[in-house]
C-alpha cells in the first residue's frame, strides 16, 4: 500500500523561484515533480518530464552563463 507524502514548499508550488544565483535543493525538486505527477494523475513513466519541469519552475534550469 503507498505511503501519503506530506505536501510542503506550497509556495514553491506555486511557481515561487529560488533566489537568483541560487539551485533549488534536490528536496524542492523532488516535492514539486510528485505534485506535478500528482496533477497529472499519477501515471508512471513520466518521472524525468517531471523532474525537469520541476526544476525549471524552481528555477534550476541548469544553465549557467
Amino acid at each position: 500500500m503507498p505511503t501519503e507524502r506530506k505536501k510542503k514548499g506550497s509556495a514553491k508550488a506555486a511557481g515561487k523561484k529560488t533566489p537568483a544565483g541560487t539551485e533549488p535543493s534536490e528536496s524542492e525538486i523532488r516535492e514539486r515533480a510528485y505534485e506535478i505527477s500528482q496533477l497529472r494523475g499519477g501515471e508512471p513513466g513520466h518521472e524525468l518530464e517531471d523532474w525537469l519541469q520541476a526544476k525549471r519552475e524552481l528555477g534550476g534550469d541548469g544553465k549557467r552563463s
